[in-house]
């Protein structure tokens, strides 16, 4: 191999990525218990993690292709902590994007666009990241009451925490500073959380989830 011929091949193919960015309001739901102690010791309530979570853009592109109104859900499990590995993943992409738009939110969720967030960190955990689906996504974004759904195949709806002796709605939140997907987001639980689908069936519903309004993302460098 000619001397420096790797490094030019490396430079080639981080220039065939795009400067793209996402806004989005985030939704995630797992089988943790409230709070998710993955945030704060990296390890799952009960040895395993299992989460779906929903992204809609509300202003996006990926180099010249908008992806403004396009939502994703990330169906995901992990037979213990996440960074221990040997997970599976799948994306349910809205189905009324192009061809170029499901293109690049497969290679933006899916990590190989690189950027800040989760998405290439979480691509580097999985054994099995399956073929996407483009389907009828369902949703309804309304602070700690936001669903959605794939119809026949999974819903997640949140609710509020609420004072046991008053009825109170509370309002909590939780702040992670050097958080890698959010650094606020408010705290609930799900009242509704379920998948059945030939990869994964699973029903934790009264468990852990966070809402947060707006997050950003960008890549290929993902600065903050």
């Amino acid at each position: 191999m000619p001397k420096g011929s790797r490094s030019t091949s490396t430079k080639q193919v981080q220039e065939t990525i795009p400067e793209w960015r996402i806004e989005v309001t985030y939704v995630e739901s797992c089988n943790c218990n409230y709070g998710c102690p993955c945030n704060f010791s990296g390890f799952p309530s009960f040895g395993f993690c299992r989460a779906l979570v929903f992204y809609n853009v509300g202003k996006g592109h990926y180099g010249a292709v908008r992806l403004d109104g396009l939502s994703v859900i990330e169906a995901a499990s992990w037979p213990k902590a996440i960074h221990e590995g040997d997970g599976t993943m799948r994306l349910y992409i809205s189905e009324e994007a192009n061809r170029a738009q499901r293109d690049a939110l497969v290679k933006i969720f899916g990590g190989e666009a690189k950027g800040n967030g989760s998405f290439a960190i979480f691509r580097s955990t999985l054994k099995y990241f399956l073929e996407p689906k483009f389907v009828r996504i369902k949703y309804k974004i309304d602070g700690k009451k936001t669903s959605f759904s794939v119809p026949g195949e999974l819903e997640v709806q949140l609710e509020s925490f609420t004072n046991p002796v008053t009825g109170e709605e509370s309002d909590t939140e939780v702040s992670v500073p050097k958080g890698f997907i959010f650094r606020v987001a408010q705290a609930c639980r799900t009242k509704a959380m379920r998948i059945v689908s030939p990869n994964f069936a699973f029903d934790d519903s009264g468990k852990n989830a966070f809402f947060a309004k707006k997050l950003i993302f960008n890549g290929p460098t993902g600065d903050w």
